[in-house]
């Protein structure tokens, strides 16, 4: 049984990661990684704060995710976690997905995280991170965020005013704006 809570833990840490980069909340992105985790991410490659700042502050090497995109998506696929004991190295396909600012193109990033994490008092977290590439394109964008129904549903935040941290979630009802 602690093997499935394990695993189940471990890719709840990775799901939060993900979300914490689309939502740009960078608490939720620490709480995914070891206080003295290290992220191999291509153009960066230093310890975790270092990274939570590079893509929700200020930006460094190729800018924020907010100075850079319109829209984005980290989307999480395949995941395979090898657990012994208190140590476990996982790999999750993962699906990238963005409307750059500046581009009217949409880009599609394939690749791999494949991670070390350990488990400490907080839980598992992610210690050592690197990020593999495996394809990228891009396409003309005919109906993304400049879409004319985008406007039907509702919009999305990039920060804790976001309606997934809604508690409890309310509905709404037609009228409603």
């Amino acid at each position: 049984m602690q093997a499935l809570v394990d695993r189940q833990d471990i890719h709840d840490c990775i799901v939060r990661l993900a979300r914490g980069m689309d939502r740009h909340d960078a608490d939720l992105m620490a709480s995914a990684y070891h206080p003295d985790a290290y992220e191999d991410h291509g153009s960066f490659r230093g310890p975790a704060p270092e990274f939570i700042t590079h893509v929700n502050g200020t930006g460094g090497i190729g800018g924020s995710h907010a100075e850079r995109f319109s829209a984005h998506h980290h989307l999480l696929l395949n995941h395979l976690a090898d657990i012994d004991g208190d140590e476990a190295h996982a790999e999750t396909y993962f699906l990238f997905v963005a409307e750059p600012r500046e581009s009217p193109v949409v880009k599609f990033t394939g690749g791999r995280y494949v991670d070390r994490l350990v488990r400490h008092e907080a839980g598992w977290a992610i210690l050592a991170r690197r990020v593999v590439m495996e394809w990228a394109t891009e396409v003309e964008a005919t109906g993304t965020t400049r879409s004319s129904l985008i406007h039907l549903f509702t919009a999305g935040a990039w920060d804790r005013s976001d309606v997934s941290y809604e508690r409890p979630l309310t509905v709404r009802q037609p009228g409603d704006d």
